[in-house]
């Protein structure tokens, strides 16, 4: 049978508590800056762009761990299947 559900694992837990943190603190840091600096400063515009790019290297490796632990689980289904195609191939 073919196992389509899996459990994070910890390094994923650990990403997404970082992915929050990361998320709420650069909100207010730029929250703070806005209210000090007003809309345009040259260092609130590096500060935002620099967030926005923090927060996607966190779900490019978010994504990359889930394809490395998806394609784990579509190997093993298909050696299992190499397998019992084997054992058909050998009682023919």
């Amino acid at each position: 049978m073919v196992n389509l559900t899996r459990k994070p694992n910890i390094f994923e837990s650990i990403l997404l508590i970082i992915g929050v943190v990361l998320i709420v603190l650069g909100y207010v840091v730029i929250y703070r800056m806005y209210a000090v600096e007003g809309f345009l400063s040259w260092a609130l515009l590096q500060t935002l762009f620099l967030w926005i790019l923090m927060i996607l290297l966190v779900i490019l490796a978010a994504v990359n761990e889930n394809m490395k632990e998806e394609l784990k689980i579509m190997i093993s289904n298909q050696a299992e299947e190499l397998k019992l195609l084997r054992k058909d191939l050998k009682r023919k």
